[in-house]
């Protein structure tokens, strides 16, 4: 239904900057989450609500390996590939800069990160009833401050947006990151005289889930300053919204203000076309009638905060829509009577005499007997020899835990052999110049 009316965007041209650990150049939006890569995610959600097309960006190093990976999942999707340069610094704004010349309709946009359960027929009927210009999806924060990360305990810290908006409308009104700020979070006067009752949160969540009008995308076509969607083109648009437009000439009588929008006046783009009245009238989306008057406007949608899980098997039935016995391949060998909540990847042999729960285990792995394994990740080809315990682990593609090793809350890099009887926790292994080793 929503293809009719909109097209979709699938961002997954990230580096993975702040996974090194994890990736060590493998294409981020490939890791894998539970039995699939991380990008099957986003694109599976549309195929749920009835898109057929999506726009997939991303670098033109990976486009091969990418397109390969998600030929094999059968997605009954046409999906279009767009790469940037793999050496070029190109944030989310710039990816949609890069496709902008194929957007003929209002667009839906999803980050390959964005793993969320979420109906999204109420997004698309809301951003009509609005009419915004842009419309995020917004989660609640802090649901996992008592899991534990693997790796050093220092390495990681949690961001947190401050975000602003009216209880009422759901119109945003300020949003910014924690980390531009010291102690003190200072808001312009004009902005609390003019919204008296905004409410302040620093426990919301941008989902990376964003509805645009199609003049946005346009906006960003020439407006070659603003390169990331979130850090920059979001506070942009709030911004605009506060200000007061420019006045149309009486005798103009013109849908726009000018034959050629001046470059980054964003007023020459934020227009109410004939396009405009007839996708209105058209729309199978919400037929209230709108009583806007500011030609800027950025909304949220809250999402229903029973919507989303965060231990794998809360959520995985929900996202995949298999059963727990589903998410077992059946190409694999599972001897062990004691394996529970575990997701399993194909031709991985799983021996007798081990004890598995709450675990994703990718393809290819092998796991022999007296061992046991608790709330962490193998991806592919990973071996695990006898009498390991591995507890809140994350571990790399083709490493292997020698026997008699005890890990707890680490991170293995990809192909790191761990020494037979190494005891570690809270640490990151692996092979990587610079980072700590074995012996």
């Amino acid at each position: 239904m929503g293809q009719l009316e909109f097209q979709a965007i699938v961002l997954a041209a990230g580096k993975g900057t702040r996974l090194p650990e994890i990736l060590e150049g493998r294409p981020k939006c490939l890791l894998p989450i539970g039995p699939f890569p991380m990008i099957w995610y986003p694109l599976q959600l549309l195929q749920r609500h009835g898109f057929t097309e999506v726009i997939v960006v991303v670098q033109e190093s990976q486009k091969s390996e990418i397109q390969q990976r998600l030929e094999r999942l059968q997605l009954k999707l046409k999906l279009d590939y767009y790469s940037i340069p793999t050496d070029s610094e190109c944030g989310t704004a710039d990816s949609l800069r890069l496709v902008s010349d194929k957007i003929k309709s209002d667009v839906v946009v999803l980050s390959c990160d964005s793993i969320i359960e979420v109906n999204l027929y109420p997004l698309l009927s809301k951003f009509r009833e609005k009419d915004a210009s842009i419309q995020l999806l917004l989660l609640e924060s802090g649901k996992d401050l008592d899991v534990v990360m693997p790796g050093p305990k220092s390495k990681y810290k949690a961001e947190k947006d401050i975000i602003g908006y009216d209880k009422t409308t759901s119109k945003v009104l300020f949003m910014a990151s924690a980390s531009d700020f010291e102690e003190t979070v200072k808001l312009s006067g004009h902005l609390l005289r003019e919204n008296p009752e905004m409410t302040i949160s620093s426990h919301l969540l941008d989902a990376h889930v964003y509805i645009m009008k199609k003049w946005v995308v346009e906006y960003l076509a020439v407006s070659e300053l603003l390169s990331a969607v979130k850090g920059e083109l979001l506070p942009h648009i709030i911004k605009k919204q506060l200000l007061q437009p420019p006045a149309v000439p009486e005798n103009d009588g013109a849908s726009e203000y000018t034959a050629i929008p001046k470059v980054d006046d964003i007023f020459q783009f934020a227009v109410y076309t004939e396009m405009d009245k007839m996708i209105d009238k058209a729309s199978v989306f919400n037929k209230e009638e709108k009583n806007t008057s500011h030609p800027i406007r950025c909304y949220a949608y809250f999402a229903d905060p029973k919507a989303f899980g965060l231990r794998i098997f809360e959520i995985f039935p929900g996202l995949t829509g298999f059963t727990e016995r589903e998410l077992v391949s059946q190409t694999s060998s599972i001897k062990s009577t004691q394996i529970t909540k575990c997701a399993v990847g194909d031709m991985t042999t799983i021996s007798e005499k081990t004890s598995l729960n709450q675990n994703v285990i990718a393809n290819g792995c092998t796991v022999q007997p007296k061992t046991r394994i608790n709330n962490s990740v193998l991806m592919d080809g990973v071996t695990v020899e006898e009498t390991v315990v591995i507890d809140n682990c994350i571990v790399g593609e083709k490493a292997v835990i020698k026997s008699g090793s005890v890990l707890k809350n680490c991170i293995i890099g990809p192909h790191f052999v761990v020494a037979a009887g190494t005891k570690k926790e809270s640490v990151y292994l692996s092979n990587a110049d610079g980072f700590m080793t074995i012996d």
